[in-house]
């Protein structure tokens, strides 16, 4: 029962007749109306409320599942509210094209949803790059990272040259070449041009194919197999020739006067023509183990839906195959140091012995410094040589989860770097030595007679 009033202070007879006079009222049809009135307004209102929420809520869901889509979706919606019922006018949704979805980069995996790929262990140039590299675009048009790399290559290039050059023109002489140790640079002259030639094409091939997306694919596959084998063929074969010139001294300083030269000529003879198959041997597992990987990408730019391609030379070893490639980095990196170091420790310590035993006047200790002074270019280029391989081992043993877009700058220094003891066959042999130095100078004086004739 609903009272109008409330009676405050009133009698009992009158409170008797006011409430009889609201059950009269309550009865009657003016009443009844006016209830059902104010039940139909409560009614609109829990639609209204109802309505809203759902509508609400619904735009909250759409938004959030469409999130992860290149499109941002907006959805809005214009409501009139009356006493009696809810009325929605409009309801519209707009597009606006925000940037294309890319795969997640750097990650443990490649590829999209659908297709899916693992990276593996070791960081390559084509994944210091892909990331830096614009698409579909001039040189111009590129990144600081890519034009210095560019500059960088071209510099390493021309080193790289001059050194094989100045090389041949040493051990191209006769002379040296009446033992085994000239045989092996003048091979070793050759094998760091091939080096720096094939780190040049490789360099190239990753830059084009990654600014120009409509190669073809076989060209990749070729690329992906045959490039970077050969480049590690002709790295190991330049860094194990020059352990072959340090063994072959430290022979010398053991056998002395009966050190046989026309024999030493011909084991350098068939240790070059061996060595490269057994280098091939040893990474076979390499071409066999890589393969193409495309995926792509669809955007779109405004209402234009676009398609990229993305393709990757993925690398795929089993973990007992990873083992062995590690074993393997580990020699081709340790085995020519040691046998630079053992080599030159012989040679100091053994002539020294020698020394001392023909010239009692000074003592082993003295003879040893005085070895150490004469020859101290043997220990310091071998060192030297394996701090500038050592970032190859790093980058080849790092996860292939590694963001390498985090600091792109700090790889491509440490790839580019572990290329340079190719360029020093030049610096390491020639110019220490006197007698090669005065057989260079030579052989340019008799090649500036000949063409002023």
């Amino acid at each position: 029962m609903e009272y109008k009033k409330l009676l405050i202070g009133k009698n009992e007879e009158d409170v008797e007749m006011a409430a009889k006079r609201a059950t009269i009222y309550d009865a009657s049809p003016e009443r009844e109306s006016e209830l059902q009135n104010k039940n139909n307004m409560r009614r609109s209102t829990r639609q209204e409320t109802g309505s809203l929420t759902t509508i609400v809520s619904i735009t909250i869901w759409f938004i959030l599942s469409k999130k992860t889509e290149p499109t941002i979706n907006t959805t809005t919606a214009t409501i009139v509210v009356s006493t009696a019922e809810t009325t929605i006018l409009t309801t519209s949704t707009s597009f606006h094209t925000t940037t294309k979805n890319v795969e997640n980069h750097d990650k443990c995996v490649i590829g999209g949803s659908c297709n899916v790929q693992t990276k593996g262990i070791g960081i390559t140039l084509d994944d210091i790059l892909r990331y830096e590299i614009n698409r579909n675009m001039t040189l111009e048009n590129q990144s600081l990272l890519v034009k210095m790399s560019v500059g960088l290559t071209i510099i390493m290039f021309l080193m790289g040259l001059i050194n094989s050059i100045l090389s041949l023109l040493t051990f191209q002489n006769g002379n040296l070449r009446k033992v085994g140790c000239g045989i092996y640079l003048l091979a070793s002259s050759i094998t760091s041009l091939l080096t720096i030639s094939m780190f040049i094409i490789n360099f190239w091939f990753v830059l084009q194919t990654q600014m120009n997306s409509s190669i073809n694919l076989s060209i990749h596959r070729v690329g992906c197999i045959s490039i970077e084998p050969l480049l590690k063929l002709f790295l190991y074969f330049d860094t194990w020739l020059n352990a072959c010139v340090a063994i072959e001294r430290a022979i010398h300083v053991y056998q002395g006067v009966h050190f046989n030269k026309e024999k030493s000529k011909r084991f350098a003879r068939w240790i070059i023509f061996i060595l490269p198959f057994c280098i091939t041997a040893t990474i076979i597992h390499e071409p066999l183990h890589r393969n193409v990987f495309e995926h792509q990408i669809k955007y779109y730019q405004g209402l234009l839906p676009i398609i990229e391609r993305n393709i990757w030379c993925a690398i795929q070893y089993s973990r007992a195959v990873q083992d062995y490639n590690t074993a393997i980095l580990f020699i081709h990196l340790i085995g020519p140091f040691i046998a630079n170091l053992f080599s030159a420790s012989f040679i100091i310590f053994g002539t020294a012995r020698q020394r001392s035993l023909a010239q009692t006047s000074q003592n082993y200790i003295a003879h040893i410094r005085e070895q150490l002074r004469e020859h101290k270019q043997l220990l310091i280029s071998p060192a030297i040589l394996l701090i500038l391989s050592m970032p190859r081992l790093i980058i080849s043993l790092l996860s292939g989860c590694l963001k390498v877009s985090d600091k792109p700058w700090l790889y491509l220094f440490a790839y580019f770097i572990s290329f340079t003891p190719s360029i020093l066959v030049f610096i390491v042999f020639v110019v220490p030595s006197e007698l090669y130095r005065k057989t260079l100078k030579e052989t340019l004086r008799n090649g500036q007679r000949r063409i002023r004739r």
